[in-house]
């Protein structure tokens, strides 16, 4: 019998970070992991989303010396599309019109009302492409983050997504399962699953 994969979200790190109540559920996972009755990875786009301080991360090594501080470290990493500016070189894949079209459709089934492109959403929005607004490029790639999480996820074609992000568990649920299959769970529901 094949062992259950998971899959923690950006949040499952600021929850173990900020001792959060969702942090011991992680714990239980990790611990599996480190078991070997479990895989559990953690999304590479993480390392590419605002820090508490505002401030983004100089490297993919700052969020891997931080992840395995906070003991996360000996977790798999499962790695998003290659995007120019915001994903980290050695740490994100080059993908095909196939890889493309599902971000599209994960990105229409998260956020309807966010264009998926920058220069798109700074056209909807009356914002020059070229002059970063910091409010407009934040809150675009916020959302540009949630979507790689779930397709890193998806591409690595993992069992269980593991997130407390309401936009994953409510009304959306259901088609991003229906068009990439497995589970999305909050970290107690996912802990359940163990073997």
């Amino acid at each position: 019998m094949a062992i259950p994969t998971f899959t923690l979200d950006t949040n499952c790190i600021i929850d173990i970070d900020e001792g959060r109540p969702n942090a011991g559920y992680i714990q239980q996972l990790v611990q599996a992991h480190n078991e070997g009755t479990a895989s559990v990875a953690l999304i590479a786009m993480s390392a590419s989303e605002s820090q508490k301080s505002g401030r983004q991360l100089d490297s993919f090594a700052e969020f891997t010396e931080r992840t395995a501080a906070l003991g996360l470290g000996a977790l798999e990493m499962v790695y998003p599309m290659f995007i120019f500016d915001i994903s980290y070189w050695d740490n994100a894949l080059w993908t095909d019109e196939k890889g493309i079209q599902l971000q599209r459709v994960i990105h229409k089934i998260l956020f309807p009302t966010i264009p998926d492109e920058w220069e798109s959403y700074c056209s909807a929005h009356g914002v020059a492409p070229l002059v970063i607004d910091a409010y407009h490029f934040k809150k675009w790639k916020n959302a540009l983050c949630d979507v790689q999480a779930y397709w890193a996820h998806a591409n690595a074609k993992r069992d269980v997504f593991v997130t407390q992000d309401c936009n994953f568990l409510k009304s959306k649920k259901q088609s991003l399962i229906s068009l990439c299959g497995g589970r999305i769970e909050t970290p107690a529901a996912a802990t359940a699953l163990l073997i």
